[in-house]
């Protein structure tokens, strides 16, 4: 560079020719100041005494005025206001007398000195002639002060202002004098300085024209090496400061260890990661705080960074928290002791203790229902095979409980999915307290439930699922509401020497479907027999999804007579099926398919058009049949539909069948599991005009108020009691009080099942108003009950 041949003889002409122009510009400098120091001390006298005089001056001429002004303006002014007035004046004097004051700190000249003590003392006469009570009650008293003011006052006053006037001309003559002293001195310090500095510009200009040249390159060098340094540093510095930023700001562990573990430096997010604080971890050994299972894990990993420079070795450990917890972490140690800027081991570590438990409630939701929290079917099909693995070492049996609730959609359809789930949390909390600590409750699906006893006889698992049906019997509140839900329970014992899991469980399933089969809320254990019956019941339901478009539904007619008269007031529709190689296959048999699968409502829409349609072809051909009322029974879950008013009526329509000769019968069951929709879409057929009955009074759970609320028509008694007649007193009692509440509120009866005369003589002394049952006809297909209604008219003829 070239200042670095720098020749020591030019650096001295250039230090001393900058010398005698630091000392000519020193000089002048010196001068410059000693003659602007004579300025200043002049034009401070001169502010002293003649800007602050006149301003003073002035102040006390304005005040002097406002004085003159207010005491007019009191004399004028209404009592209230005087006050204020007066408290100007005071104001103002104060004032004035204050200009007078300042004035004579800067009065310096004996004249001015004599001019002011004589404004002062007509100024001080002009206020003791301003001196008068302090009110003015009369109008002489106002005149007389209003004289004073216009005559001596004013002629004090007017010699105030002249004296006031000759003091400013004297302070503006003064003044020019000032300004001419002044302009004297700047004349000669100017011509001082201009000299001066002419004779340091010629020297500077011969000296500067001798070195720009050196001086420029060595600028321009210095400034280019110095650019080089300053980019370099601060591009460390950049580097610095975001390794820096990223250690501090990451919510990473770093760490500096030594070759025995022990920290040199830790990052602060170790205080938000463990709640100690960068101090205390520095200087104590890393393996401290590892939990004591982990701790010989934590050595090896050590020994294999020592062992694999420039690696970096990942691991999971448990450490101490500040809390006394242990935390889980994600750790990588990597060896760098040969890196000269770090000389040491880097340990990056993380809690993970959300994505652990992330992973475990993962785990746990891929293992476990979510609503009951129960394990679902994956988990318990793997407790099943395990147990099955353990029964075929140790010999032993186990059990599997197969539990289907009965009705639970309409509960969902009646309550919402909302009362729905809550319900199953409380079904599911009950069956856990029926088993022992080793079993296993499990949710397979919506409303079906798994039990599975393991080492367990047979009695034994019958006993459970005794005490599981018990369990489920007292009634469940729901949105302050009473439900009762039964279930159909299949119970399985596994063979010595185990079976295959989905064998058991379905064997359980097969025993489940046929306790729902037996009328619901029963306990049924498998049987090799029962496969044959799952797998008709399965032929069944497929053929079954056919049986409408094949014509094979057929609805046979079956009479309800009037106990008193005889005469058949009524018939009720019931269908059959005409299986093409089963032939006639009874309800019972069908219809609980039908329910489970939803094939009900579509079945159930094709009676009503049927029947409707033919109690309109009697009407027309039968006297008898003119007047009789069809009646059809609504199944629940049609019932439910949203829409099973418009199907009404549009079959109404359809068949122009009277609204009046039509029943529409539905279970005392629905009225209980909600009310509200019940009442409101019996409310909406009643208006149509058609008639409503109860069928199976006596056999559900509902309310006997829930009659007096809704609008039917017939109360059917269960053929359950009628059966009972003559054998049991309790059955009579409950009929009897049936139809006298019946009657109370003006509700038709009609007995069930009626198959004896000894039945209806019976029932007709209690008060019921029909009957029917085998007694009076079996049910007929629709050409015999035609026959039958021809027969009644002939006999009826005289």
């Amino acid at each position: 560079m070239f200042y670095r041949n720098w020749k020591w003889e030019t650096g001295t002409k250039l230090i001393g020719g900058f010398s005698l122009c630091l000392a000519l510009a020193a000089l002048v400098g010196g001068i410059s100041l000693a003659q602007m120091a004579v300025i200043t001390h002049a034009a401070r006298d001169m502010l002293a005494e003649s800007v602050i005089g006149a301003e003073a001056l002035n102040d006390f001429q304005v005040n002097a005025r406002r004085v003159r002004t207010l005491e007019f303006e009191e004399i004028l002014a209404s009592p209230k206001d005087k006050k204020t007035f007066q408290d100007a004046a005071i104001v103002a004097k104060t004032a004035a007398a204050g200009s007078l004051v300042r004035y004579r700190g800067s009065a310096t000249d004996p004249v001015d000195r004599s001019n002011l003590q004589s404004l002062e003392a007509i100024w001080t006469k002009y206020l003791q002639m301003r001196e008068r009570p302090k009110t003015i009650q009369t109008a002489a008293e106002r005149q007389r002060v209003y004289q004073a003011l216009s005559g001596p006052m004013r002629a004090q006053f007017l010699q105030i202002r002249d004296v006031a006037a000759r003091m400013a001309e004297w302070n503006h003559r003064r003044g020019l004098w000032y300004v001419r002293n002044i302009e004297q001195v700047d004349r000669r310090c100017r011509a001082w300085v201009a000299a001066l500095l002419v004779l340091s510009l010629v020297g500077g200009a011969i000296i500067a024209a001798s070195a720009t040249r050196y001086i420029t390159k060595l600028i321009h060098d210095l400034r280019r090496e110095g650019t080089e340094r300053l980019t370099a540093q601060m591009a460390v510095l950049r580097r610095e400061e975001r390794f820096r930023a990223l250690v501090t700001n990451s919510a990473d562990v770093f760490a500096i260890l030594d070759q025995q573990g022990k920290a040199s430096y830790v990052s602060p997010a170790v205080e938000s990661v463990l709640g100690y604080s960068p101090e205390a971890i520095i200087g104590g050994s890393s393996f401290s705080w590892v939990h004591p299972d982990d701790k010989r894990r934590a050595e090896l990993l050590l020994e294999q960074t020592l062992s694999s420079p420039g690696v970096n070795v990942p691991g999971e450990y448990r450490v101490r928290h500040d809390d006394g917890s242990w935390r889980p972490l994600e750790i990588t140690l990597n060896n760098m002791l040969d890196d000269p800027a770090v000389q040491g081991l880097i340990l990056t570590y993380r809690d993970i203790s959300e994505r652990k438990a992330f992973e475990e409630q993962l785990r746990h939701q891929s293992f476990h229902d979510v609503l009951t929290g129960l394990p679902n079917r994956a988990l318990f099909l793997d407790r099943l095979e395990h147990s099955q693995a353990r029964a075929q070492r140790q010999d032993k049996h186990d059990a599997i409980l197969c539990i289907d609730l009965d009705s639970f959609k309409i509960v969902n359809d009646s309550l919402g999915h909302e009362a729905g789930d809550k319900l199953l949390q409380v079904i599911g909390a009950r069956l856990q307290t029926c088993v022992r600590p080793e079993d296993t409750v499990a949710r397979l699906s919506a409303d079906e439930f798994a039990i599975l006893l393991e080492d367990i006889g047979e009695s034994e698992a019958l006993v459970v699922a005794s005490r599981c049906a018990d369990a489920l019997r007292p009634p469940f509140v729901v949105r302050d509401r009473e439900l009762f839900i039964t279930a159909s329970i299949g119970v399985t014992i596994s063979p010595r020497g185990g079976s295959d899991p989905w064998t058991l469980l379905r064997n359980a399933d097969i025993a489940m479907y046929q306790a729902k089969s037996t009328g619901k809320a029963a306990v049924v254990l498998f049987d090799r027999s029962m496969t044959d019956r799952a797998s008709e019941r399965l032929e069944l339901e497929g053929d079954l999804r056919q049986v409408i478009d094949q014509g094979q539904l057929r609805l046979h007619y079956q009479p309800i007579v009037s106990l008193e008269s005889g005469r058949i007031r009524e018939a009720e529709a019931l269908v059959r099926w005409e299986h093409p190689t089963r032939g006639l296959i009874p309800p019972a048999k069908f219809i609980p398919i039908a329910e489970e699968t939803g094939l009900i409502i579509p079945l159930g829409m094709w009676v009503l058009e049927e029947a409707c349609r033919q109690a309109r072809e009697w009407s027309k051909t039968a006297n008898e049949g003119a007047a009789m009322v069809m009646g059809v029974n609504l199944s629940t879950r049609q019932f439910q539909q949203n829409d099973i008013v418009d199907d009404v009526v549009g079959v109404l329509k359809r068949s122009g069948l009277p609204p009046a000769q039509l029943k529409l019968e539905i279970t005392e069951s629905l009225m209980a599991l909600s009310p509200d929709d019940t009442a409101a879409k019996l409310h909406q057929l009643k208006a149509l005009g058609v008639h409503l009955a109860v069928d199976d009074f006596g056999t559900g759970y509902s309310s006997m108020s829930y009659l007096a609320n809704f609008p039917v028509d017939t109360l059917k008694i269960d053929r359950s009691f009628i059966q009972r007649i003559g054998e049991q007193e309790e059955a009579e009692a409950i009929i009897q009080a049936v139809i006298t509440l019946a009657k109370t509120l003006h509700l038709c009866v009609t007995s069930e099942g009626v198959e004896t005369a000894e039945q209806k003589e019976t029932l007709r002394r209690m008060g019921s108003d029909r009957g029917q049952g085998y007694l009076f006809s079996r049910p007929l297909t629709a050409i015999a009950f035609a026959e039958l209604l021809s027969e009644r008219a002939a006999a009826a003829s005289p």
